[in-house]
């Protein structure tokens, strides 16, 4: 499976915030609606409108996404016009933009180059910290063993003391790997940390005997397991619910267009109906499996590892409730820890009326069809 930089971090990111948004400050923003929609949450209708609402503009809205087991959905709404079907009932005007390179995708989001974007709990909070009004609307994911530390030679966390782990620095690798160790009672001086890109620490693992701990994820794992060359001494099984994908959205953009939230939305419940379905899930697999590069035998082994969020009750619950604020808290504790968010004042807020620069909202994943 190509998924090459799913979990890299943003090198360099301040500095593109820092001129992007020195650009953007210049520009006249438009005007923001009071009431509901100002918080990105859905507006209430006034009226019953026209069976096909007609975008109340020609702004097309971009939404970007990378390769990786949990976004893969993505592909499937795109394929089957689930997105086009729902943008159109909605009446705003959608393009989903696909990134070779996830750091890629979070950097163009990062720069207002796009709406919205997929990405990790690990890099939700730069964009908001620096300024960009974010909302995560939907999980997509948690993972379910599918990152993971390897040890050559030892089946025991604690032989990991002492030793250099190949890993991409700030990640959630990075962050996998804090949290093993904690588990163990050890902390990061108690191992080198070499700072390579996430799928090159795998690679290595899988290619050179020298290499004795790497902090990455699937396929690898289960490459190294299987070819005997080391085992998983720790996952993100052992963390359950700490690694987190959503589609984080601007929130101009969801005040702008109050259908874009609720296309986003009942599109990826449509791909997840696709999925879950007897009669469609062979056709929906092999469509993801073709679109991230991999066999159906090895795209159904990762998601063995990869919960997705099928059920649209659970997952609106999910966006609200104590699980996902006890997650980011540790998440926003490890990105103060390693200077990644230096703005003492950062918050994370939840639910409709929060208007923190990073907020969870379950607003368009609870409405109804």
């Amino acid at each position: 499976m190509n998924d090459a930089s799913r979990r890299s971090f943003l090198s360099g990111l301040l500095m593109l915030l820092a001129s992007a948004l020195a650009l953007v400050g210049c520009e006249d923003k438009p005007q923001q609606p009071a009431g509901p929609a100002a918080s990105g949450a859905p507006a209430t209708a006034r009226s019953a409108g026209p069976s096909t609402p007609v975008p109340t503009s020609n702004k097309e809205y971009k939404i970007g996404w990378s390769v990786w087991t949990g976004w893969m959905p993505f592909k499937l709404m795109e394929e089957k016009g689930l997105l086009a079907k729902r943008a159109q009932e909605h009446g705003v005007k959608i393009k989903l933009v696909e990134f070779k390179g996830y750091m890629d995708s979070v950097q163009a989001y990062a720069a207002k180059k796009l709406d919205g974007c997929a990405m990790t709990s690990m890099e939700s909070l730069q964009p908001a910290s620096n300024g960009v009004e974010s909302v995560g609307i939907i999980i997509n994911d948690v993972s379910n063993g599918g990152d993971g530390v390897l040890l050559r030679g030892q089946s025991d966390l604690k032989a990991i003391k002492g030793q250099t782990v190949l890993l991409e620095e700030f990640s959630v690798s990075h962050y996998l790997l804090a949290r093993a160790l904690e588990s163990a009672g050890l902390t990061e001086k108690d191992v080198k940390v070499k700072n390579i890109p996430g799928d090159e620490a795998g690679k290595a693992f899988l290619t050179d005997d020298k290499v004795m701990a790497v902090a990455t994820w699937n396929p690898h794992l289960f490459h190294a397991v299987e070819a005997g060359k080391g085992k998983v001494v720790f996952s993100s099984r052992d963390i359950p619910n700490e690694i987190m994908d959503f589609l984080i959205v601007n929130a101009d953009a969801l005040r702008e267009a109050p259908g874009l939230g609720k296309a986003l939305a009942d599109a990826w419940f449509d791909a997840m109906a696709l999925i879950t379905d007897e009669k469609t899930r062979k056709e929906a697999i092999e469509i993801m499996a073709k679109g991230a590069g991999s066999s159906v035998e090895e795209f159904n082994k990762m998601l063995a590892d990869t919960n997705l969020f099928t059920d649209r009750a659970k997952a609106a619950a999910f966006l609200e409730g104590d699980t996902i604020r006890a997650t980011m808290q540790k998440v926003k504790k490890f990105s103060f820890d390693h200077e990644l968010v230096k703005d003492a004042g950062f918050t994370i807020g939840y639910g409709q009326g929060a208007s923190d620069k990073l907020r969870f909202s379950n607003a368009f994943v609870a409405q109804a069809k």
